[in-house]
Order: structure tokens, then C-alpha cells, then sequence
């Protein structure tokens, strides 16, 4: 994401001018939190799906999948508390706040072996990609949330991927084991790495991109 992104026209889009102008925003301000802090993390991070990244509108979708009311208490703990320490993580927490009601929250069903309990207890909120407010052909681009006392399982998928951590939270991945990187931090999970997440006493919130 940065000087070569793009949106396209917005003609014949029954979307709100200010959700599109916060998609820009989100856009940037992501760019710029990200370039600060994956290079700590890892120098391999495919430089064009941050840098040439396109978001094209999509239609809006027929069939808007709310998030729960189980869920919403926590969405709105989750943003109130989320840092603010500097203008980009304010303006990427303020880009939410007006993309999320037009967003559809999807959930991940439990593989085989996998303790269900967590189901009812998480969503995404698909900004990019399938399902999402946006096409973009190399991110995809969501908001996890999970309730208090929730473990996302132990999984793996081809992207690499990045989270930018809005909320308390542990993390794991196979080649560090569980530990809390803080509000505000970067996590980065190379392709195919075996890694998970698990809330503790607050609700965990994230904003993660699959990297295509």
C-alpha cells in the first residue's frame, strides 16, 4: 500500500462517499505502521503486497453479515481501549470505526480434532478480498475479534501473514512458542508456519492481512 494504490470509480455504488475516503485512509495509515515495524520483524515480508496494493470497491454485498450481539460489548471494549499513541494507529483506529457497520463478520468453523468452544466466540470483519468491502488481488484484509478467555486453534495456510495488534492478546508461533507482543505491536507469521492466538481476561481484536 502507498503511492501506487488506487480505488476505483465509485459510479453506480450505492456506498457512502466517507466509507470510501476512510478505506484510503485505512490504506495509508496501515503502510505506514507496517513499514515502521515489519522490518524488525522480517526481512523477507513481500515488499509489493504493501506497496503496490490496489483496492477496488466492490458492490455492496445482498446478505450483510452482522456481527453477534454476543460479540458486540467486546467490539466496542476492544476499540475504546485500543492505543493510540501516535496520528496512524489513531487514524486506522478511526478508519474502522466508519468501515466496520458495512463490513460482513465471517467465522471459522473447527477442523477435525479441534475443540469447537471458540465458534460462537470469534469473527472477522472482511475488509478486503473474499467476502470483503474491497477487492484486492495481493491482500487480504480483516478485523479478528475474539471474546475474553478464547483460543483461536493452531493453523496453517500458504500466505504469510501480518497482524497489527489493537488489544491485549498472547500469540503463537512454532518457532517462538506463546508470548504477548502488547498493543500497538506487529506480528509477522512466514508462509505456512504452524502459529494460533488466545485472548486472556479482555477481548483480543487485531487487524490481520494475508499476504498473496
Amino acid at each position: 500500500m502507498g503511492s501506487k494504490t488506487m480505488m476505483n470509480s465509485t459510479e453506480n455504488l450505492c456506498l457512502d462517499p466517507d466509507v470510501i475516503k476512510r478505506g484510503q485512509l485505512l490504506q495509508r495509515s496501515l503502510q505506514y505502521v507496517l513499514s515502521n515495524s515489519v522490518a524488525d520483524i522480517a526481512s523477507d515480508l513481500p515488499a509489493t503486497s504493501l506497496n503496490t496494493a490496489q483496492w477496488l470497491i466492490t458492490k455492496p454485498s445482498k446478505t450483510l453479515h452482522a456481527l453477534p450481539d454476543s460479540l458486540e460489548p467486546y467490539l466496542s471494549q476492544a476499540l475504546n481501549a485500543a492505543p493510540r499513541t501516535d496520528e496512524h494507529l489513531s487514524a486506522v483506529l478511526g478508519a474502522l470505526s466508519v468501515i466496520l457497520p458495512h463490513v460482513t463478520w465471517i467465522k471459522r468453523q473447527a477442523q477435525p480434532g479441534q475443540d469447537d468452544a471458540f465458534v460462537q466466540r470469534h469473527r472477522h470483519g472482511m475488509i478486503t478480498g473474499p467476502d470483503g468491502l474491497f477487492e484486492c488481488s495481493t491482500l487480504t484484509l480483516g478485523l479478528a475479534l475474539m471474546a475474553p478467555d478464547t483460543c483461536y486453534p493452531f493453523h496453517q495456510h500458504p500466505p504469510a501473514e501480518f497482524y497489527l495488534i489493537l488489544s491485549p492478546g498472547e500469540w503463537y508461533r512454532e518457532d517462538v512458542g506463546w508470548w504477548n507482543p502488547g498493543a500497538g505491536g506487529v506480528v509477522f507469521n512466514p508462509s505456512s508456519c504452524i502459529h494460533a492466538m488466545r485472548s486472556t481476561d479482555a477481548p483480543l481484536l487485531a487487524l490481520w492481512g494475508l499476504l498473496h
